[in-house]
């Protein structure tokens, strides 16, 4: 079982100490799901770092991070080269970013075939597709982490108190 708080580990573990490896980094196209998350217009551009995550051997899930261009000028995020700290660090040292909270959706969905050749899983397997909006104190949205999970791999937990 895995805890549901996948957007704060993505943010906060060094990239380097990621199983996996980055596939890509560079300006994209938002997604319309993506776009709503980070209050900008649908298809506008920002800047995308994947990685597909490989645990014994085989890879079991592929992680976005989508954010505003802006936000990634003038740091390392925008390199091809997997980061020596977290995200949340790196963006706090060179652009004075707080991170406040996140908001998760998760939504099941079929897979493109791009994904399901990327994460090695047939075409019927749906998706778990975890959203996790960034945002500061003033609720404004910063980062959105995107982690899709084969639903046949992967079984979701969590634990909260009672108030």
């Amino acid at each position: 079982m895995e805890s549901n708080r996948r957007g704060q580990a993505y943010l906060t573990n060094p990239e380097i100490d990621s199983p996996g490896e980055l596939v890509e980094a560079g300006a994209v196209a938002l997604p319309n799901r993506v776009a709503t998350l980070l209050d900008a217009q649908p298809k506008s551009r920002a800047f995308l770092r994947r990685h597909i995550v490989i645990r014994d051997g085989e890879p079991t899930e592929l992680v976005s991070l989508w954010l505003p261009l802006e936000l990634s000028e003038g740091t390392d995020l925008t390199s091809g080269e997997p980061l020596p700290q977290g995200i949340r660090e790196h963006l706090q040292a060179r652009k004075s970013v707080r991170f406040d909270h996140i908001v998760e959706q998760i939504t099941a969905r079929m897979p493109t075939a791009g994904e399901a050749k990327q994460l090695g899983m047939p075409k019927n397997v749906p998706l778990l597709a975890v959203f996790g909006a960034v945002r500061n104190a003033s609720g404004r949205p910063l980062v959105v982490v995107e982690a899709l999970l084969p639903a046949d791999r992967h079984e979701l937990e969590d634990a909260y108190p009672v108030t």
